[in-house]
């Protein structure tokens, strides 16, 4: 797909460029880019979010792809690229009960990017479903394919790949007499490590790779050069200095909202760095830089002014908060504002450009709701079996009614009373096996909301056991750090008798004794690296990398000394998983080895001994 001629050398600046005051340059190019990154499947609003607009705490639903649709068509003027930094897919049902139908690609058409960049995630299922996934977004007449590119230029293939041929390096687009080139760049290295591409996948260093093509492009005559990166933000923070050539890099896979820390902070939400960061390339030009958060939450607009040099004069531009007209006092939509609190809540969304209500387009509502009717139904798909009741519980031997399968007379009881949950325990499993990089998965027993009965097991059943909308995140974290997370919980159980807090884990395992002081309650603790079959002493002063749902991750439920390194981007990979979709997809390819649900065995249980907390 290539843009059209355009009469750019009488085209106004565009409306909300830094430059609008200023006079044209002759023979410079006015360019509008409109992106997104990360939604991963999250292709309805996200509901009832969290902010202060005008000094209320409000709740509202913000974004979805049928408000996306409405702000990309209204921001739709003059010179424009319309650019998705990956992670399309993976991350909610409408991916993984949907996995051949691909609602993704049917609302990605409904904005119809011109580029779309390779992410990790979209490997995440092998390159067969890769070629699949783009292969229903650029040429399959039922998701309304509008040919937008694919782009990955440091992803190299063999010619019999399922992918060879489905995606380019780069793509030029023609404005006027002016040409921009877009190059794809993936985050290698990652993609290896945490996603499952085929083998003969080779991922070329990053910053070499795009330095190849701006090179190329430059010696054809391309002198506009847009960086299409999936490569997180610090990454094109380092990279914009060491590249010669480079103008404009639109990044994805650091979820990062950039913008004003002042109009940010006050509305609730941090920033990672401004909008755009404008940094120098190598020849000591400006580059500016993008990012437009996750979860179809925000689209970004950059205006970008080019001399005739196609170097940059200036860029400016926000990240656009699409909301619904949905204020309610609490999360639950219950409690309603008062007329002043309503009116507060609207002056400051007029006034302030990151933010607006946005009516959703009523074609793309149609689309989606095809497939929202679908899902309770697709909940009902048999996914596997279970060759025995597992028994959820909190705390071992307290009985919890989410339990209640293994009750006093069952024999399955004592197995609790000595080592806790066992439905715990297979979530835990679910987590390292869907986080390949994982040594250690962590989860607390109170996230684990009910039993699987012996017999068939549904996507349902996935669902009653973790119905919250939690993702997996891996920490890189110290022996000593993982020791203090598990006295974190066992304090809050017995501080606070908060049972919820109890941790369940795959490749830790640990005595426990409630009666002793915080600090000694776990002993004797153990722990396995991926891949290995033999335990040893945890290594306090060594790294594991752990797997946990973002909740206790962020320190919920107590879990504090997770939070350094939940803090550090350095330390903390968002893996955009669903944490239900790791069960439903554990469940699933123990089925098609032919194996059932088990109950663990003693040696496999995080709590290998457990003495109860003394009446007094």
């Amino acid at each position: 797909m290539k843009k059209q001629a355009l009469a750019v050398s009488i085209v106004a600046i565009l409306a909300g460029c830094s430059s609008s005051d200023s006079t044209p340059v002759e023979d410079s190019l006015n360019l509008r880019i409109l992106h997104i990154n990360d939604h991963h499947s999250k292709v309805d609003a996200s509901e009832k979010q969290s902010l202060n607009l005008g000094g209320v705490e409000t709740y509202v639903d913000v974004g979805g792809f049928p408000r996306l649709v409405t702000k990309f068509n209204e921001r739709d003027s003059g010179n424009v690229l319309k650019l998705h930094a990956g992670d399309a897919i993976t991350g909610t049902m409408y991916y993984s009960l949907f996995r051949d139908e691909l609602p993704d690609a049917l609302m990605m058409n409904q904005v119809c990017f011109d580029t779309f960049a390779l992410g990790n995630h979209e490997f995440d299922d092998g390159n067969e479903q890769l070629a699949h996934f783009i292969k229903t977004l650029t040429t399959s007449e039922e998701a309304d394919a509008c040919g937008t590119d694919v782009v990955a230029a440091n992803v190299q293939v063999d010619p019999s790949n399922p992918i060879a041929g489905l995606y380019t390096p780069y793509e030029v687009y023609q404005f006027g007499e002016h040409q921009v080139g877009v190059i794809g760049i993936d985050i290698g290295d990652k993609t290896k490590d945490s996603s499952s591409p085929s083998e003969d996948t080779v991922f070329l260093d990053e910053v070499e790779t795009a330095q190849k093509y701006i090179d190329k492009l430059k010696s054809e005559g391309v002198n506009h050069i847009v960086l299409l990166t999936h490569y997180t933000y610090e990454n094109d923070v380092a990279m914009a200095s060491q590249l010669s050539g480079v103008d404009v890099i639109v990044g994805g896979d650091s979820h990062s909202l950039l913008g004003d820390a002042e109009t940010f902070a006050a509305m609730g939400q941090p920033i990672s760095g401004d909008y755009p960061t404008i940094l120098t390339n190598a020849d000591g030009n400006d580059v500016c830089i993008v990012q437009a958060w996750d979860n179809a939450k925000a689209m970004g607009e950059l205006n970008i002014q080019f001399n005739s040099e196609g170097n940059v004069v200036s860029c400016d531009g926000h990240a656009h908060l699409p909301l619904g007209d949905n204020f309610t006092a609490d999360s639950k939509g219950k409690e309603a504002h008062s007329e002043a609190e309503l009116k507060a809540i609207r002056d400051y969304v007029a006034a302030t450009a990151e933010v607006s209500i946005v009516a959703e387009d009523a074609t793309t509502v149609d689309k989606l709701a095809y497939y929202s009717a679908q899902i309770e139904e697709r909940k009902q798909e048999i996914i596997g079996s279970s060759d025995a009741n597992l028994c959820n519980e909190r705390v071992p031997g307290q009985g919890h009614a989410s339990g209640s399968l293994c009750g006093v007379e069952n024999a399955n009881r004592d197995f609790l009373n000595a080592h806790g949950s066992v439905m715990a325990n297979i979530v835990t499993d679910a987590f390292a096996h869907l986080s390949l990089r994982s040594d250690i998965a962590l989860q607390n027993s109170g996230g684990v909301r009910t039993s699987i009965p012996a017999g068939q097991v549904s996507v349902s059943h996935a669902f009653n056991v973790l119905p919250f909308t939690n993702y997996l995140v891996n920490l890189d974290m110290t022996g000593q750090e993982i020791v203090n997370t598990l006295e974190d919980a066992l304090d809050n159980v017995v501080a606070n008798n908060s049972s919820g807090a109890f941790p369940a884990a795959t490749n830790l395992r640990f005595d426990v004794d409630l009666n002793k002081a915080k600090g000694s309650r776990a002993s004797n603790v153990e722990a396995r690296r991926r891949g290995e079959n033999s335990w040893h002493p945890i290594k306090l002063d060594e790294t594991y990398v752990v797997v946990t749902n973002d909740f206790v991750a962020a320190g919920g439920d107590s879990y504090l000394s997770m939070v350094p390194a939940f803090e550090d981007d350095n330390r903390r990979e968002d893996t955009g998983l669903l944490y239900t979709d790791s069960l439903i997809n554990y469940i699933k390819a123990l089925h098609a080895e032919g194996k059932s649900l088990q109950q663990p065995t003693v040696d496999e249980m995080a709590v290998q001994n457990f003495i109860p907390l003394k009446s007094n």
